[in-house]
Parts: structure tokens; C-alpha cells; sequence
């Protein structure tokens, strides 16, 4: 064949040389194009197995976290995975401190080989603790995210690079454990070698965190729900519930062991004035400082058990208890207490004054098994004994009392039955003028016939309706009554009379009392002037302003007030300046031995001096023999009261010797 002559056609020749150069250019495209498909398909094969691993290790992590029975679980299983999955043989996690807000400490979960090689790090680690922004857990904490150090030689920042270096330790990074939004936890692991940055292996490990927080965030949740079932949100004692959770275990221990068991019930005395006085924001924070008290007056003795703060407990209100396991002197205890209540709590800028009643009871092998509800209840029958008794003392229980507790509840059934029955009636007794031995009024004095128990004394049963409140419905009934009574007394001749009436301090604390007061004596058409109210020292020293305010009223209207049983209580020449009163009676202890005694001579005459002094008439009570009376009126005294001018008596009586009273 003859060869292919071209001269004579350049343009041919050009032509397929464009084309053989398309072609080979093509060839070159269609390689490249092959060559990147391959890669991105590589690559993509490479972030997919990638994915698929991160998202089986997420996975894992996650069924660790949920199955796990603790945080603390969960974290040391997610330092395993991590571990293994990246390689890097150190893993460990740092914790915010719980002493030292905002400084993260060793949690003591760690994931290292068990040869021991990095055991210098591990204890460098284990004791170290880090501030936001010092080293890589401060770094996390302080940003909130992932951390990478890709050189632990070159970082000025990381204080364990010593410890990091001997054991050729030389990348580390970490991340967040987050609750919402707040870093409370950093995990951080290190391998051998410079490690460059890896966002996929930082965005997976800030994935690990977000997930155990969740377990963090419920765990919180669960001990917040714990928080409010069994402690006092207060004080942050035990409450009943735990208390009796917890008084059970103590039961059953000590009755292995055959050892006695207390438990001490405390109530507050005369709490209600401290929130009345002070309010209720006040009188929670001295309940709390009071709890700080009690826990100082337990942990004060090696004798008295160590018992730990789970042994006190508040129930309620002002009430608290405290058990006491294998402790040889509870009144020591009892004691203890009142000796540190005797400074006073500091309450915001102010000093509170406070004091406790006690009861207590014991457990012993003796007395079979008592249930905790049956010793709370031994010991709170004590606690009531001791507040009967006066107050801020420790008694403990008796069987007795248990009958005594029957014998009152029986006794406030009966009060009830009484009042709607009408089996009360009120007996009087006369008032005279020492000066003239004219009779000028009577004290109202309650009596009581009971149809089965006969006639019941005053002082078996008004403390009982003091207890159950009885005592305003029943006070009222004595007012009204007694007014009614004076009232008719005044229309029959004894212009002039005055009535007295006694008033507890439960009737005080009623806010309608002082309008209960005018509404009697416009019903009963009795003139303010002809009623007498008579009160305790100790009722009008509590100070209510609520209740001063009320008699001060009262008082201007033309009501008259007196301090009944002058100089057993606590009155001081400066309150009783300012309190609203118009008659001192002295107690009848002082009358009893005159005018043999020199010394109830004295004081009888100071207390007359002292009201004159202060511009009040004095009455003396108890007055039985005419030597008494003799007395009396040579220290001045203005009027008296008790056998030598009349016993108390039916109305209808003294009605009689009224009218027989020369005009």
C-alpha cells in the first residue's frame, strides 16, 4: 500500500491532529474523573465506616449510661469504650467539687493498663485540682466544649506535663460533662505520640458527654425527689418519714445487741410569739439555727453515743427528735441542749433567745418491741409533762403518764359535754374596800359539776381547756354571764359595783377578742366602767403588740384592767409603766404570813408602795384573819379579797348580802 501523502493537505493533517488531541485529552479527563470518583468514593467508604463505628460507640455509651446504676458508673464505662475504640490507653474524669464551688477534683475513676506504666501520672492525676481555665479540665470547664492539646511538651498550660513526660505521655484532649447548658464533670484521655487534631473524634467524645449528662441531669432529678420526701427543707434534717425509716433500724439493732434505745422529743417554747412577734421569715431561720444548735449539743460528747445528723430529725412546726443509740445519760443530753440554748441564736443581725421542752423515753430488752410510732408518742407525753411543769426542762417518761394522757383527753370530752349541757355555773366572791369594809364588787370564779365526778377544781380543768382551745368559748360564756350577773346587781341598788373577770391568754390571741368585750356590755347593758379584766404578769409580759393594742382600747373605752397574782411572774418597774393597766392584786403567798413574818411584811409593803408610786390602787388577795387585814391597812393597802369578807358564793347569795349592805 502506498504511504499516506499529507503534503498536499495541510488542512487534513491539522484537522486530525485536533482530533487525536481531543481524543487524548479526553482519555486524560475521563482518567482523572475515574481516578477522583475512586477516591471520593474511597472516602467516602472510609466516613461511612467511620460514622457506622462513632454511631455504634454512641450507641454502646448510651446503653452503658442507662443501664448503669450510678453517674459514677456510667462515666467509668464510657472511659473504657472510649478507650478502646480510640486507642488511647488513659482515660479519666474530673468533677466539680461540692466543698469548693467551681474548682473540678479527681472523681477516682480512671481507665488505664494494669501494668502499672502509667501509675506516676495516675497519681499526679488522682491528687491534682483545677480552677476554670488552668490546665485542660479548667480549659473545658471554662469554654464549655472539647479540648485538643496535640503536644503536651509544647503546652505552657498543663501543669502535669512532668508526670505526663515520664511516662511518655504526649496528646491529650477532653470534653464537657454537661447538665443543660452548665459543665459539671470533664472527661480527658492521652495517648503516647503528637497527635494531630481530630474534630470527628472531639465531636463524638462531646456526644459521650451530652449523653451521660442526661444520666447526671435524671440522677439530680431522682436525689432532688429523694430530698423532698425524706428531709426537711428547712433545716435540712430528717424528716418523720426518714425518722421513722431510720428509728426502725435502730430498734432492731439495739435489740440484737440488748442495748437501750432513746429518743428525745423537743418543742420549742412559746415558738407562736417568736413568729407572731417577729414574723414568720424570722421565726424559720431561728428553727434552723436551732437545728445547728442541736447538731452541736449531740457531736459535743464521746459519751453520749456519737450519734451522726441523721439522728436528728425535725417533725414538724417546732417540734424535733433526736435517737440516741446505745447512749448511757440522756439527761446529759437533755442537759446539753439547754446549756447551748442558753446563748442566743443569731438570727440576721439579731440575738433570739430560745428554749426547749424535753420528754424522752428508752427501749430496753425488757419492754418487748416497741414500734417508732409508740416511742415518739411515749416521748412526746413527756415533752407535754415538762411544758406542764414550767417549761425548758427534760422529763422522761413514765407509765403513769399514759393514764394521765387518757385522763385528760377523757376530761377535754367533758369540758365539751359540759359547756353545751350548762353544768358550769359561776360563783362569786366579794370585793371590799379595806378603808370602809364596804363590799364594791366581786371576782367571777368558774365552778364545774360534773354529774359523775362531782364538783371538779378549777385547776384540774382550765389548764385542759387552755390545751384544747375550749377555753374562748368557755372565757366568753364566763364574760357574758358575769356581766349579765353585775348588770342586775347594779339595776337592784349597788350602783357603784364592779365585776372581775379573768382572761387566759388564748382569749388574747383571738384577733375579735376586744370586740367580743364591746358586745357583751351592749347586750347586757353594763357600763365599760363596771367590768374589771384581770390578767396574769406572765400574759401581759409576752408583749403581743396585737393583744396590748386590744386592751389599750379597751382601757380608753373605760374597761378596767388588772395584774392578777402580782410579783410571782416576771413584771419590771419599766414595763409597768407603759403596760395599760389600772389595779395591782398582790398574790396571796405574800398575805399568807403576815403579820408574823417580817419578811412578807416588807415585800407586801413595797408592792403597795410600788403601784401607789405607779398611780395604781393594790388589792390584796387571800386575805382569812382580821390580824392580815389590820396589816394591810396600816401599809395603805386599798382593798381585799379572800375568806375573812366572803368564800366565793352563788350569785343569789351575794345578791342577799347586798341588799343587806346599808345603803
Amino acid at each position: 500500500m502506498p504511504p499516506l501523502d499529507l503534503g498536499g493537505a495541510p488542512d487534513q493533517v491539522r484537522a486530525l491532529e485536533r482530533r487525536l488531541a481531543r481524543e487524548r485529552a479526553a482519555r486524560l479527563e475521563a482518567e482523572a474523573i475515574a481516578e477522583r470518583v475512586t477516591s471520593e468514593l474511597y472516602e467516602t467508604v472510609r466516613q461511612l465506616t467511620r460514622s457506622n463505628a462513632f454511631a455504634e460507640l454512641l450507641g454502646r455509651v448510651a446503653v452503658q449510661a442507662n443501664e448503669s446504676a450510678s453517674s459514677v458508673d456510667a462515666i467509668a464505662a464510657a472511659l473504657t469504650t472510649i478507650c478502646a475504640h480510640t486507642g488511647w490507653p488513659v482515660g479519666h474524669a474530673f468533677v466539680l467539687s461540692v466543698e469548693d464551688a467551681g474548682t473540678l477534683v479527681s472523681l477516682g475513676v480512671m481507665h488505664a493498663p494494669a501494668d502499672g506504666s502509667y501509675a506516676e501520672f495516675l497519681r499526679a492525676t488522682a491528687g491534682a485540682t483545677f480552677r476554670s481555665g488552668e490546665g485542660l479540665p479548667g480549659r473545658t470547664l471554662a469554654k464549655g466544649e472539647p479540648q485538643w492539646i496535640a503536644d503536651l511538651g509544647e503546652d505552657d498550660n498543663f501543669p502535669r506535663r512532668v508526670a505526663a513526660n515520664a511516662c511518655g505521655l504526649r496528646a491529650a484532649f477532653a470534653a464537657p460533662i454537661l447538665v443543660r447548658s452548665d459543665t459539671v464533670a470533664v472527661l480527658e484521655f492521652f495517648a503516647p505520640g503528637i497527635q494531630p487534631p481530630d474534630e470527628g473524634l472531639l465531636q463524638l467524645v462531646g456526644f459521650v458527654g451530652a449523653q451521660i449528662g442526661r444520666v447526671l441531669e435524671r440522677e439530680r432529678a431522682e436525689e432532688r425527689l429523694v430530698q423532698q420526701a425524706m428531709y426537711d427543707s428547712l433545716t435540712g434534717l430528717p424528716n418523720r418519714v426518714l425518722l421513722m425509716d431510720r428509728l426502725r433500724g435502730s430498734l432492731a439493732r439495739a435489740q440484737r445487741a440488748d442495748r437501750p434505745l432513746h429518743v428525745l422529743f423537743l418543742d420549742v417554747d412559746d415558738f407562736k410569739t417568736i413568729n407572731d412577734s417577729r414574723g414568720h421569715g424570722v421565726g424559720d431561720r431561728v428553727l434552723a439555727a436551732l437545728a445547728t444548735r442541736l447538731l452541736d449539743a449531740l457531736r459535743a460528747s464521746d459519751s453520749m453515743g456519737r450519734p451522726t445528723e441523721d439522728t436528728v430529725a425535725r417533725l414538724g412546726g417546732d417540734e424535733f427528735a433526736v435517737v440516741l443509740e446505745d447512749c448511757a445519760d440522756p439527761e446529759a443530753v437533755a442537759l446539753r441542749i439547754h446549756e447551748l440554748l442558753r446563748a442566743p441564736l443569731q438570727v440576721d443581725d439579731h440575738e433570739v433567745f430560745v428554749s426547749v421542752s424535753i420528754g424522752s423515753t428508752a427501749s430496753t430488752g425488757q419492754d418487748g418491741r416497741p414500734t417508732p410510732d409508740a416511742l415518739i408518742a411515749a416521748a412526746n407525753v413527756a415533752m407535754h409533762e415538762s411544758r406542764r411543769a414550767g417549761k425548758s426542762r427534760h422529763t422522761a417518761f413514765e407509765p403513769r403518764m399514759h393514764d394521765d394522757v387518757r385522763r385528760r383527753d377523757a376530761l377535754g370530752a367533758d369540758l365539751r359535754v359540759a359547756l353545751d349541757r350548762q353544768q358550769f355555773w359561776l360563783a362569786f366572791q366579794p370585793v371590799v374596800d379595806l378603808a370602809s369594809s364596804a363590799v364594791t364588787g366581786a371576782e367571777a370564779l368558774l365552778r364545774w359539776d360534773h354529774p359523775e365526778r362531782g364538783t371538779v377544781p378549777p385547776d384540774e380543768f382550765i389548764g385542759r381547756a387552755e390545751e384544747t382551745g375550749l377555753i374562748v368559748e368557755l372565757g366568753t360564756w364566763v364574760l357574758r354571764t358575769a356581766c349579765r350577773q353585775a348588770a342586775v346587781w347594779r339595776a337592784g341598788g349597788a350602783a357603784d359595783f364592779t365585776v372581775a373577770v379573768n382572761v387566759s391568754g388564748r382569749q388574747l390571741k383571738e384577733a375579735d377578742f376586744a370586740e367580743v368585750v364591746r358586745s357583751v356590755l351592749a347586750e347586757t347593758d353594763l357600763p365599760p366602767s363596771a367590768l374589771c379584766l384581770e390578767l396574769t404578769e406572765s400574759i401581759l409580759m409576752e408583749r403581743d403588740d396585737a393583744a396590748i393594742s386590744m386592751l389599750s382600747e379597751l382601757r380608753a373605752e373605760g374597761v378596767h384592767l388588772a395584774i392578777d397574782d402580782f410579783g410571782t411572774g416576771y413584771s419590771s418597774l419599766g414595763a409597768l409603766r407603759t403596760l395599760p393597766v389600772d389595779l395591782l392584786k398582790i398574790d396571796r403567798s405574800f398575805i399568807r404570813h403576815l403579820p408574823d413574818d417580817d419578811d412578807a411584811g416588807t415585800i407586801a409593803w413595797a408592792v403597795i408602795r410600788l403601784g401607789h408610786t405607779l398611780g395604781l390602787p393594790v388589792l390584796a388577795e387571800g386575805v382569812e384573819t382580821t390580824a392580815q387585814c389590820d396589816a394591810l391597812r396600816r401599809f395603805g393597802c386599798d382593798r381585799g379579797q379572800g375568806f375573812l369578807f366572803g368564800r366565793p358564793v352563788p350569785a343569789d347569795e351575794l345578791g342577799r348580802t347586798l341588799q343587806a349592805a346599808p345603803g
